[in-house]
């Protein structure tokens, strides 16, 4: 999840329940309040992601998160396009053009099949100079039929 959406979604949870530390506190002392718990833990595990950042590491957070995705979004997931997808997880590209030559592929093409994997959340193009950066949002794809 990119460092934006976590910071956004960390103000959302405090607007909603205060502090991060006074929920902290009726968690240790068992008082909980109903349904609040997977807002904790998410909560908790984006303030670990962000202060590590803040500290000089890389910002990594992974979050599950629900894709649904209608007949026509499944169908844009073709083989080359799972097999860049594959590629970005074993090794990062600093550009497309570079993303293209490891593939095989003409540039304009994996341009293209980028552009429709951003369309489907599964990766963002990130501008860094004067190259589009490929970044992955998601580490594991699971499909559920039925």
């Amino acid at each position: 999840m990119p460092m934006a959406e976590v910071q956004s979604r960390l103000r959302d949870y405090e607007e909603r329940h205060g502090s991060l530390s006074r929920l902290h506190e009726e968690f240790t002392k068992g008082r909980m309040p109903p349904g609040m718990f997977d807002d904790y833990v998410e909560w908790t595990s984006m303030s670990h992601a962000v202060r590590a950042y803040q500290e000089g590491e890389d910002f990594e957070y992974l979050a599950d998160v629900d894709l649904n995705l209608s007949p026509e979004d499944y169908a844009k997931l073709t083989p080359k396009r799972l097999m860049l997808l594959d590629h970005l997880i074993e090794s990062h590209a600093s550009s497309i053009n570079e993303l293209a030559a490891a593939v095989d592929r003409d540039v304009k093409n994996v341009y293209n099949d980028l552009r429709t994997l951003e369309s489907l959340g599964l990766i963002s193009l990130v501008k860094m100079g004067r190259s589009l950066v490929p970044e992955l949002l998601v580490y594991e794809i699971t499909i559920l039929l039925g």
